[in-house]
């Protein structure tokens, strides 16, 4: 994956990853971070949307079992 960009919530679990589509020129993953400094994370269930806004409306959902701590804040990839 070659990572664009890098959204981290407060508690810098989650957040999420934009990164280069062939098709699309940009995805979105939701994921959850293992290690944030390093840029290390995990996509939450494959899950990919074209947009920010899609793949921040994924954590806005009630029924999602993942909440975001506070804002999302850009940081360096990689």
């Amino acid at each position: 994956m070659n990572v664009k960009t890098m959204w981290v919530d407060e508690n810098k679990a989650l957040g999420i990853v934009e990164v280069e589509d062939r098709t699309f020129g940009s995805a979105f993953h939701p994921v959850k971070y293992v290690a944030p400094n390093k840029g290390e994370f995990l996509v939450i269930n494959r899950l990919w949307y074209t947009t920010y806004n899609g793949a921040r409306e994924f954590f806005r959902a009630k029924t999602n079992a993942h909440i975001i701590s506070g804002r999302l804040k850009k940081m360096k990839a990689g």
